[in-house]
């Protein structure tokens, strides 16, 4: 997985645990342990020296200090007076943070050489690439983790880094003599709500933990079986919050207690990494995935789902994965993604360029908003050097989509996956929906988005798993419209009848982020059309008036080859321009 050479391996019998094998982690290496719980952050914390270990989430620390006296937890309350004290008070300092709280850490630090007096280890170190998209700040530690002496990462499921500091770093593998694999369940099926129906049904005695990445899809489930007062949901503040003032539902944490625990109880990826869950009995365990209600719900076989029945110390009674394939998904390999990302970093150079020689104000705005919206700025640090995990992120996410477009695939994945001795099963179901068939009978497309909308706003919220199935249905027929619905609801539909460029307009408008300007500007001209010099002028002056700007001078026509590679043209007897391509 593009880890580098491996120069060691170490080899675990059962019941062995790393410390067993290896006395302390080397420096300068990915420690890539393969079997979750065999104690590398253990191992660390009884190391005899001063450690910061940075971890993903909170629910971890709040583990390991309560098995360790000496360890000090760092992260969103804790002040850097507190963190002060510790190091003051204690001979040796052993520090356990979140990644968003590692400068409050430095900041303590002051007056100690933070970088010769600590060994620094990564905690789940794939974390840094599967979370960077939603999670930024999580690699705001890597800068300064170069500049320690004493440094590695660590995961059970490490991803390769594509980031050139790497170079130096050597892997250590550690696996085992004996078979590890988890027995798995991967059931197929193209109604997620009938499969989970199913599942309960058989297993109606006992524990069950389910792993699924949306609060949204949680109360569902939850509201359609009919668990309400059965359940609980451990998920983040934000979650929580959603569950409690959307939903009512106040059975939440954001912490987990075994005494908490319910016949049914519901996790979000916050828990799916680095989290102990030691509990006396063995659950059933179960995790969903669907990529047409939520792409958050995809689960990538080789991380997510290795951690997720790695979270059970003492096992599991039993794991399924119920999973949904989407046929249509549009598939890229690795090299078309790499090619992409090459291309739009090549084209944000040329803007920045344009932009650092542009001679008027109005033109260095224009190409500053450009570079803004640009698609390679999400690749870039805010001091704007390149962030090497978010295109391996990039890369990662798109080639897991992928292998969710057909089971075959993901049969293929579960085969070659160390971890899992996987069995098979299908959840069949028949579509026998006549209001889809009424939909595709429409005569014309706006007759068929009136149907659409009609039928949306008829149905009951918060959603039910059916209804969310259905939506998707919908949405494979007319993406636009339901997205329409979702962004202006029916009645603003109704009052703009329906027509294409005033709904996009209306939805441009109504959006927080992204450039607007040149949204608006997409919407009304496009590439290979004529446009008099008056409709440009026009236009342009309307957009501006919309969005209440003022440009210090007169609009011109040639003001739309900042958009566009235009050639002056004759429209009519008007002089114009001919739009050849897009710029932006």
């Amino acid at each position: 997985r593009g880890l580098g050479d491996v120069y060691k391996r170490q080899t675990l019998n059962k019941g062995q645990y790393l410390s067993d094998v290896m006395s302390e982690i080397p420096s300068n290496c990915i420690l890539s342990k393969r079997i979750p719980g065999c104690g590398a952050t253990t191992l660390e914390l009884e190391t005899q020296r001063n450690s910061i270990i940075v971890v993903p989430n909170v629910p971890v620390i709040k583990s390991k200090c309560g098995k360790y006296s000496n360890l000090l937890g760092v992260y969103e309350d804790v002040t850097t007076d507190k963190i002060r004290n510790y190091l003051t008070n204690n001979r040796l300092h052993k520090i356990m943070t979140t990644p968003e709280s590692f400068g409050k850490v430095k900041t303590a630090c002051s007056g100690i050489d933070i970088y010769n007096h600590f060994f620094l280890l990564m905690d789940e170190c794939h974390q840094l690439i599967k979370d960077v998209d939603y999670r930024t700040d999580i690699v705001l530690p890597m800068n300064d983790f170069f500049r320690f002496k004493g440094k590695a990462l660590v995961s059970a499921t490490p991803i390769g880094f594509s980031d050139p500091r790497f170079k130096e770093f050597e892997t250590v593998e550690v696996s085992a003599d004996y078979d590890y694999r988890q027995e798995i369940t991967a059931t197929h099926t193209y109604n997620i709500n009938k499969a989970i129906s199913e599942y309960l049904e058989k297993h109606k005695e006992g524990t069950v933990c389910f792993f699924v990445n949306s609060v949204a899809m949680i109360y569902s489930i939850m509201k359609q079986f009919d668990i309400l007062e059965d359940s609980t949901v451990y998920c983040a503040p934000k979650s929580r919050l959603k569950l409690k003032n959307e939903y009512s539902f106040d059975n939440a944490y954001n912490d987990w207690n075994a005494d908490t625990m319910k016949k049914y109880n519901f996790f979000t990826g916050r828990f799916f990494t680095a989290f102990d869950l030691d509990l006396p009995y063995q659950p059933d365990l179960v995790m969903v995935t669907d990529p047409y209600i939520s792409e958050y719900t995809i689960l990538d076989i080789d991380t997510d789902c290795i951690q997720i029945c790695g979270r059970f110390r003492n096992g599991t009674k039993s794991a399924t994965h119920i999973y949904r394939v989407n046929p249509e998904m549009a598939i890229q390999s690795k090299e078309q993604i790499e090619k992409q990302i090459s291309e739009q970093e090549f084209a944000y150079s040329l803007i920045q360029t344009l932009y650092n020689s542009a001679d008027y104000k109005e033109y260095r705005n224009a190409f500053g908003e450009i570079l803004e919206t640009a698609p390679f700025r999400k690749f870039l640090y805010p001091d704007f050097t390149k962030n090497w995990f978010a295109i391996d992120n990039e890369i990662n996410s798109v080639l897991v989509n992928n292998r969710y477009q057909s089971r075959q695939e993901i049969m293929n994945w579960y085969n070659d996956c160390h971890f899992f001795n996987p069995t098979f099963e299908n959840c069949e179901y028949n579509e026998n929906d006549e209001k889809l068939k009424i939909i595709k009978a429409a005569r014309s497309v706006k007759d068929k988005r009136r149907k659409i909308v009609q039928q949306l706003g008829e149905m009951e919220t918060p959603y039910s798993e059916y209804a969310l199935d259905y939506i998707n249905d919908m949405r494979k027929i007319d993406p636009f419209i339901v997205e329409a619905f979702e962004t202006l609801g029916k009645e603003r539909i109704e009052e703009l009848n329906y027509i294409d460029r005033k709904i996009r307009e209306e939805m441009i408008l109504t959006q927080r982020k992204g450039n607007k300007v040149i949204k608006l500007i997409k919407n009304i001209f496009k590439v290979g059309n004529r446009y008099s010099n008056e409709k440009i002028v026009n236009e342009l002056t309307r957009i501006f008036e919309i969005l209440n700007i003022h440009p210090e001078e007169d609009i011109e026509p040639k003001l739309i080859s900042l958009y566009y590679q235009a050639a002056p043209c004759w429209v009519g007897k008007k002089r114009g321009y001919q739009l050849i391509s897009e710029i932006v």
